[in-house]
């Protein structure tokens, strides 16, 4: 049953539980906040959202905390209402220093707007402003607790969407402040939340310390692209160059993607193309290096064989880049040999059997399992939606794993096992309570029982064994929907465009009724055999089966250093690239590629939801967008693809891809399209020779990505002060 309340004389139908602050959104009533955000639950800290409601007695109270009750008449801007609000703001201003223009929060300050909105005049205070020390050494945020309000919306989101607890109130009364335990610097995420949420200039991040005034930003929508999650962002830039990137429409962003952009603006950054002469690789025009790079694929192509040549996709680039990609290895070359070195690191049965959830809907489970306790720093969205599902809307959480963990104090149930053997605990005791021999297990399956729905959270390795337990398990469970972890940014869409040895675009099986499809399609005869995988591609290239492979943006010695004498073997080695990568040094030719900040197109994240990728800089120097340098090489080789924008290239991928046909920005597309679902399909890759050989980066995870991340000035500066913090 509704209740109805009248606000400014209009009255309003709410739900019951709802605030007066509720309803007034609801009737188009502005009431300012400062402590109030809808991420959070209703504090009532800072009072400025008093309003006036009628008796007997007519009394004032705060909107944000004050649940809506039927007949409440409510005035929300009375004289009475405005003057208590100047009271509240004369208040906060006793100790809030007056720096707004040294202050990078001038012009999005909510303080700043309402004393402008009410018109203050002189104080009524002659107090001695308060002097704080601030905290100008913790990595990539600063905090000036002399301009904090005391609003405890960064304890609170640190706490509650988080789970991390590093910001706290101390002190009593006029001397209360919010700092870190023994006025430390910061030992957290460093997602940035506390600073986008915080409503004044008490917090700011180093990077963006001066560099412009926010009414001077343009704004530019797009995506993250560090790992699966793909959230949206804002680049903000200032004279044509991004100054800051912020979490779209209030969504999260984590450490990687709100301060390890800055990557792209790194010396290391390729500008011109280059060619290896006399043993060096030299600066060349486009014309030389597109030159080489045809002619030596053409020879090696009549010498040896389409199937001499291969490619590795890549996961960093757009949909559009790997569908060219692939079309220019399919049809001007003739081979199905291309790959991504990114399936080492997708979870078994990706695709197939663990189709991902909705990450916004995980909260919807009454019960989530979460089999990798990495899951926060691999995707850090996930477990997000995780703390959020837990601390809002009461889900059970059932962790299992050892060793030190944020989501420990959340769980209602830590199994201290691995991946492995808690599944195997759960299942025999699922399947038979007396053959339970934990405590800790025996509440897991009760909480699993009871459970309508449960959230399953799957590590990005499974393997064999540990991937026939999990379909076990889910087979006795209620409603599973799967959340695997993606550790890569456009896997997903990757592998929708085709960049797999036994898949044409959309998942659809080589085989010669599909090459002929796609062959009509593209006006090209090819190729009808399945083509080899990444790990088949090293092994052909020390056997003498590859001559040629080409490399669109990926670094494979970096993270595989024994790759290296294995790719000298090439007589052909083409890297596209946006830095001299170590796999670039090796090459015959490399080409510019352009960053993320200056390309556009679309991505598919890990819940299969096509995001837009949008221009925010212009190319550095000579590099190029990807799919633009592809075409230039067909036509080169005689192959020409006459793609005048990555509009053109999506709108052959609609027409191919059933999936894709219709799908809009932002939306998931439907999982039972896939040609693959419902089968034992596997997309990922394992090797004892490739995979063995890793070079596992130091540290959190959170704060590693590849070898783009270790060009961050801002991610450097976080390794090198958690390395010093655990020392």
């Amino acid at each position: 049953m509704q209740l109805t309340i009248t606000i400014d004389g209009k009255a309003v139908s709410v739900n019951p539980g709802a605030t007066i602050l509720d309803a007034a959104n609801s009737a188009g009533a502005r009431i300012p906040t400062l402590c109030h955000d809808n991420r959070l639950h209703p504090y009532g800290a800072c009072r400025i959202c008093m309003v006036e409601v009628e008796g007997p007695p007519r009394r004032m109270m705060t909107a944000c905390t004050t649940p809506a009750a039927d007949g409440m008449i409510v005035n929300t801007a009375s004289p009475a209402v405005v003057e208590a609000r100047k009271d509240i703001l004369e208040l906060l201003l006793i100790n809030h220093p007056l720096d707004c223009p040294v202050c990078d929060k001038a012009g999005e300050c909510r303080l700043q707007d309402l004393v402008h909105e009410y018109g203050l005049g002189p104080s009524s205070f002659a107090e001695e402003k308060r002097q704080l020390p601030s905290d100008h050494d913790s990595a990539v945020i600063e905090r000036n607790a002399n301009r904090c309000v005391l609003c405890g919306k960064c304890v609170r989101i640190c706490k509650e969407q988080n789970a991390v607890e590093e910001l706290a109130f101390t002190r009593r009364g006029g001397r209360s402040r919010i700092s870190v335990a023994f006025d430390r610097p910061l030992d957290c995420e460093f997602c940035g939340e506390c600073v986008d949420i915080c409503p004044v200039g008490a917090l700011g991040a180093k990077q963006f310390k001066y560099k412009a005034r926010v009414w001077n930003l343009e704004q530019t929508p797009s995506t993250c692209i560090y790992c699966g999650c793909g959230c949206p962002v804002s680049l903000e830039a200032h004279k044509g160059s991004v100054v800051r990137i912020s979490p779209a429409d209030d969504n999260y962003l984590c450490v990687k993607g709100r301060f390890g952009w800055d990557a792209v603006h790194h010396a290391d950054r390729l500008t011109t193309p280059k060619m290896r002469v006399g043993g060096e690789l030299v600066d060349c025009t486009w014309d030389e290096a597109l030159a080489v790079i045809a002619t030596n694929l053409k020879v090696i192509k009549n010498k040896r064989g389409a199937d001499s040549i291969g490619g590795l996709g890549s996961v960093r680039t757009t949909n559009e880049d790997n569908y060219a990609f692939q079309k220019f290895m399919r049809m001007v070359i003739g081979t199905n040999n291309i790959d991504l070195l990114a399936r080492f690191k997708i979870p078994r049965g990706i695709n197939a059997s663990f189709f991902s959830g909705e990450l916004g809907r995980i909260g919807e489970s009454d019960v989530i399992l979460m089999l990798d306790q990495d899951t926060g720093d691999i995707n850090p969205l996930t477990g997000i939606g995780i703390v959020r599902a837990v601390n809002r809307r009461g889900s059970k959480l059932i962790l299992c794993g050892t060793g030190r963990n944020k989501f420990k104090s959340i769980a209602s149930v830590v199994i201290p096992q691995d991946t492995g053997s808690a599944l195997a605990s759960l299942t025999a005791g699922l399947r038979s309570a007396r053959r339970i021999v934990s405590t800790r297990v025996k509440q897991a399956v009760e909480l699993l029982t009871s459970a309508g729905s449960v959230a399953l959270i799957l590590p990005p390795r499974l393997a064999p064994d540990t991937f026939t337990l999990v379909r076990e398990l889910a087979g006795i469970l209620k409603q599973v929907a799967y959340y695997p972890l993606v550790m890569r940014g456009n896997i997903q869409g990757a592998m929708d465009m085709g960049v797999l040895p036994d898949y044409f675009p959309g998942y659809q099986a080589v085989s010669p009724e599909t090459a002929a499809l796609w062959g009509k399609r593209w006006n090209a005869s090819l190729p009808e055999a399945r083509g080899m995988s990444a790990e088949e591609m090293m092994t052909g290239i020390e056997r003498g089966k590859l001559s040629a492979l080409y490399i669109m943006g990926d670094d494979p010695v970096s993270s595989i250093p024994g790759l290296v004498p294995i790719l000298r073997r090439l007589e052909f080695l083409v890297v596209q690239d946006i830095f001299m990568t170590e796999t670039a040094k090796i090459a015959h030719v490399v080409l510019p590629a352009a960053s993320f900040l200056e390309r556009s197109g679309t991505f598919t994240n890990l819940e299969r939801r096509l995001r837009r990728i949008s221009r925010a800089e212009e190319p550095l120097g000579e590099s190029k967008e990807d799919w633009e340098i592809i075409q230039a090489i067909a036509h080169k080789m005689g192959r020409p693809m006459n793609y005048a924008s990555v509009g053109g290239i999506m709108s052959e991928i609609r027409t191919g891809v059933p999936f894709y046909g219709h799908l809009a920005v932002n939306a998931c597309w439907p999982r039972e399209q896939s040609p693959l679902s419902g089968s034992l399909a596997d997309l990922s890759l394992s090797s004892d020779s490739i995979a063995a050989h890793e070079v596992i980066t130091a540290g959190r995870l959170l704060f590693s990505s590849g070898g783009m991340i270790t060009r961050s000035k801002e991610m450097g500066t976080i390794g090198r002060a958690s390395t010093e913090a655990e020392v």
